[in-house]
C-alpha cells in the first residue's frame, strides 16, 4: 500500500493497526472532556510561549510561588509507597548541604507546566484513491514505534474512502499512548474532566488534584488542557482561593493567566489583606511585562516600595479601583495602629 512505501522509504518501522476493535478504534469515542467546553481558550488571539519562557517573566513567576517546605513535601495520596522518617545528628556543613539538596527537590517539584498557544487541527491528505472506496469496513492505522522517537512521530491513517492522510491529534494521542504509553495518562481521559463531575471535585476545592492530572493526560498546547486548566483558574479567580495553590508548580501558570486576562485586581486586594506586599508588586511587574502598551508600565518602579508599585497601577490600570483603593487604606490602617500599639508598649516600658 501507498502509506507504507512512503514510511519504508524514511527508513521508519510501521505499526500497522486495523482500528476494529474498541482498544484501537481512533475516532469513534469522543473525548470525555467535551464537556468543558464552554471554558474558552484563553491564548487563541497571540502565543504566550515567548513571554512566558522569557527570563524576567520565570524568575517573578518563581520567587511569587513561595517557598513552604511543609506543603511541598507534604503526604500525598499518590499510591506511593511511604518512607518512614530519619533522624540524625549532623554538623554545620552536613547541614547545609542536606539543605542544598531540599531545595534543588523543591525546583524539581516546583517545576511549571509550560503554557503555550493552543495546537492547529491536522488537515493534511496525502492522496486520494477512490479505487479503495469500500474496500473495508475500518480504518487503516500505520504509525512508527521506532524506539526513542518523540511522540511527535509519522502516523497516517487510511480512510475507508481510500483517503490517505496524516492522523488527527486525536487519533495520534491513542495510537501514542497504545504504543508508547506514559504513567498517569489513559487512553479515553479521566472521567473527572466531565461536566458534572469536575464540578463536583471543584465544589470539593481539589483545585490542584485537576491539575495535576490534566497535565499527565494532555499535551500543554491540547484544547482539552487549556479548557480543563481555565475552567479551575476561573473558579480559583471566582472564589478567590489562590492561596490554594500557593508553593505549587501551579501557581506561577495562574499568575500568568491573570495577567494576560487582565484579572489580577481580586489577587492584589488578597495579597494587600494578607500584608504580601512584595509578591503583589511582583504581580504588577508581571502584568506589565505582558501588557508593554498598559498607561503605567514605562514608569519607574522602585523595588524597595511595593506599595507604592500597587498605587500606580490602581490609579492607571486597575479595573477595579474602588476594591483596591479600600483594601490599600484597610491596610494602612492596620499598620498605623501596630506601630501605635508598640509605641504605647516601648512607653510603659519606659523605653
Amino acid at each position: 500500500m501507498e502509506a507504507v512505501r512512503v514510511a519504508a522509504a524514511a527508513g521508519l518501522r510501521l505499526a500497522w493497526t486495523a482500528a476494529t476493535s474498541p482498544a484501537v478504534r481512533v475516532a469513534s469515542a469522543p473525548r470525555l472532556a467535551r464537556a468543558c467546553s464552554t471554558i474558552p481558550s484563553r491564548y487563541d488571539e497571540r502565543d504566550p510561549a515567548p513571554l512566558f519562557f522569557d527570563s524576567k517573566v520565570q524568575e517573578i513567576l518563581k520567587r511569587v510561588t513561595g517557598r513552604n517546605y511543609d506543603k511541598i513535601f507534604r503526604r500525598r495520596y499518590d499510591e506511593k509507597k511511604l518512607n518512614p522518617p530519619k533522624y540524625e545528628f549532623l554538623t554545620e556543613e552536613e547541614l547545609g548541604e542536606l539543605k542544598e539538596e531540599m531545595e534543588k527537590k523543591a525546583e524539581t517539584l516546583l517545576q511549571m507546566p509550560p503554557v503555550v498557544k493552543q495546537r492547529e487541527p491536522i488537515q493534511v491528505v496525502l492522496s486520494r484513491d477512490p479505487a479503495l472506496t469500500g474496500f473495508d469496513t475500518c480504518r487503516y492505522v500505520f504509525t512508527d514505534i521506532t524506539y526513542g522517537v518523540p511522540d511527535r512521530r509519522l502516523i497516517l491513517v487510511r480512510d475507508t474512502d481510500g483517503t490517505l492522510r496524516q492522523a488527527s491529534w486525536e487519533e495520534r494521542d491513542r495510537m501514542n499512548q497504545i504504543y508508547n504509553p506514559q504513567s498517569g495518562r489513559k487512553i479515553r481521559p479521566h472521567r473527572v474532566f466531565e461536566e458534572e463531575n469536575l464540578k463536583n471535585v471543584l465544589d470539593r476545592e481539589e483545585y490542584e488534584f485537576v491539575l495535576d492530572l490534566a497535565c499527565a493526560q494532555f499535551e500543554p498546547d491540547d484544547p482539552e488542557y487549556q479548557q480543563v486548566t481555565g475552567r479551575v483558574y476561573e473558579t480559583l479567580e471566582a472564589r478567590r482561593c489562590y492561596q490554594a495553590l500557593h508553593s505549587t508548580r501551579h501557581y506561577g501558570p495562574l499568575c500568568f493567566y491573570l495577567a494576560w486576562n487582565k484579572k489580577i485586581d481580586n489577587l492584589l486586594t488578597t495579597l494587600i489583606q494578607l500584608e504580601l506586599l512584595s509578591e503583589g508588586a511582583d504581580i504588577v511587574r508581571l502584568y506589565y511585562l505582558v501588557h508593554p502598551d498598559s498607561k503605567s508600565a514605562g514608569h519607574h518602579m522602585d523595588l524597595s516600595l511595593p506599595l507604592e508599585t500597587i498605587k500606580m497601577y490602581m490609579e492607571q490600570d486597575s479595573l477595579q479601583r474602588a476594591k483596591l483603593q479600600l483594601a490599600i487604606q484597610a491596610y494602612q490602617e492596620i499598620v498605623q495602629q501596630r506601630h501605635h500599639h508598640q509605641e504605647d508598649v516601648k512607653a510603659a516600658h519606659g523605653l
